[in-house]
């Protein structure tokens, strides 16, 4: 997280050295992208999301299954 807030800090200083400063920025992000740091963090943040969409899928599931089925627009509603 430090790495990412580096990289604004640094965005926001770089912004303001004019174009010498934005290529040391695209250096800086290409080295930061490519550090074990950030692939960790990314790694486990697709972990967390791939977790969370199974269990919404279960709960869903879960409660489509305990709902009555809704009629249909050809289904007379009595």
């Amino acid at each position: 997280m430090g790495t990412i807030i580096g990289f604004v800090v640094g965005y926001v200083l770089g912004t303001r050295a004019g174009s010498k400063g934005y290529e040391e920025l695209q250096d800086s992000w290409k080295t930061i992208s490519s550090s074990d740091e950030v692939k960790d963090m990314v790694a486990g943040g697709i972990s967390v999301l791939r977790d969370l969409v199974k269990q919404g899928r279960a709960r869903l599931a879960e409660r489509l299954s305990d709902e009555p089925a809704a009629p249909t627009r050809f289904e007379r509603v009595a």
